[in-house]
């Protein structure tokens, strides 16, 4: 039992180390080439409520969207400073948050859970 022990100590430590580092599988296709890019936060509840939308409707599969998390990762926070600056219609005097998309195609932003989600309702 003693030599079991740090076996299964060590085993569940691997484990735990590649439950937590792996990561989804990266999309073939590049920001410019997606339908949406997604920009969202960790704990974001507005963000969730969009994430649940695609999942629940599986948009996926229809639709090639980029996710850029922006609380955790300084260049999505880059990005998404970039990308507003093409929207106009985004007020940034307050500052920028999230939920925010952007339509390549359209060449246009929504802001906020609701707007997402109507244009991913056009879109099905």
């Amino acid at each position: 039992m003693k030599k079991i022990l740090p076996i299964l100590i060590i085993l569940g430590l691997v484990g735990t180390y590649f439950f937590f580092n792996s990561k989804k599988a990266q999309p073939t296709f590049t920001d410019a080439q997606a339908d949406l890019v997604f920009f969202w936060g960790v704990g974001c509840p507005h963000c969730e409520k969009v994430k649940e939308y695609i999942n629940s409707n599986n948009l996926e599969s229809k639709l090639k969207i980029a996710y850029k998390e922006v609380y955790n990762d300084r260049s999505n926070q880059l990005l998404l400073e970039e990308t507003v600056k093409k929207c106009p219609e985004i007020d940034t005097s307050r500052g920028i948050g999230v939920p925010l998309a952007y339509s390549n195609s359209e060449n246009k932003c929504f802001y906020g859970d609701t707007p997402i989600i109507d244009w991913l309702k056009s879109k099905q």
